[in-house]
């Protein structure tokens, strides 16, 4: 069976979607056979893979359409995707929070990488149910840290154990963060990620370029911090 990983932030913009793809091409480079799940219904990854406006997408899953082979499309960075679709923002409440992780375990893939929205949302719960383990992205700010100590305190109530907090976008000069990183710390212990991601215009960047920070600068420090954490979840 799978291994799932789900990367959860109740704050937006914390580098979710960036650390997901990141560290699955990561897990890829490793030998590993990575598929990626985009339950996020604003699609960034879906958008950032070039697989949007996709036939079969995740909504099958949640639409009781599940045809697995169908939903799963090769990318250019070596690693499956099931696409999101905006029609996730019509769902009505979801009746079973396994529905995700039902789905999932029937596929043959070493590793399962779920990205996720913000906030609290129905879909969220089956993500949350789905996960094995948890990485919570976050940036060194109040409402990001808030949103990290939100996701563990909700995550108390499902199977998955928290692995990693990683911070994002970090300014090492910055007093704020700091004292956030201490704050982290103290509430998540070793599973705090130290020292993080920097931050750098890459970010945006490889976005643009529509590619993975690791493929769109192979040698550059940022796509080697994500190989190094990466290899700590070998």
């Amino acid at each position: 069976m799978s291994r799932i990983i789900a990367y959860l932030n109740s704050a937006g913009g914390v580098g979710r979607t960036t650390s997901a793809l990141s560290m699955a091409v990561a897990f890829s480079e490793y030998g590993k056979r990575v598929l990626i799940v985009d339950c996020d219904p604003q699609g960034a990854l879906t958008f950032t893979l070039g697989k949007e406006n996709s036939r079969r997408t995740v909504f099958d899953i949640y639409s009781g359409r599940s045809r697995a082979l169908g939903m799963i499309h090769q990318t250019a960075e070596r690693v499956d995707l099931i696409p999101s679709s905006s029609k996730l923002y019509g769902l009505a409440r979801i009746k079973d929070e396994n529905l995700l992780f039902d789905a999932l375990s029937t596929f043959e893939y070493d590793i399962v990488i779920l990205d996720s929205g913000s906030g609290f949302s129905e879909l969220n719960r089956t993500v949350f149910a789905a996960a094995d383990e948890i990485i919570i992205p976050t940036r060194l700010d109040l409402l990001s840290v808030r949103g990290a100590l939100q996701i563990a305190e909700a995550s108390k109530g499902y199977r998955g154990r928290i692995t990693a907090v990683l911070p994002t976008m970090m300014d090492p000069r910055s007093k704020v963060g700091n004292e956030m990183m201490a704050e982290l710390k103290v509430k998540f212990g070793k599973a705090v990620i130290d020292p993080g991601i920097t931050k750098s215009p890459l970010f945006l960047e490889a976005t643009i370029a529509g590619q993975s920070l690791l493929n769109f600068k192979k040698g550059s420090e940022l796509a080697g911090r994500y190989r190094e954490i990466t290899y700590d979840f070998l």
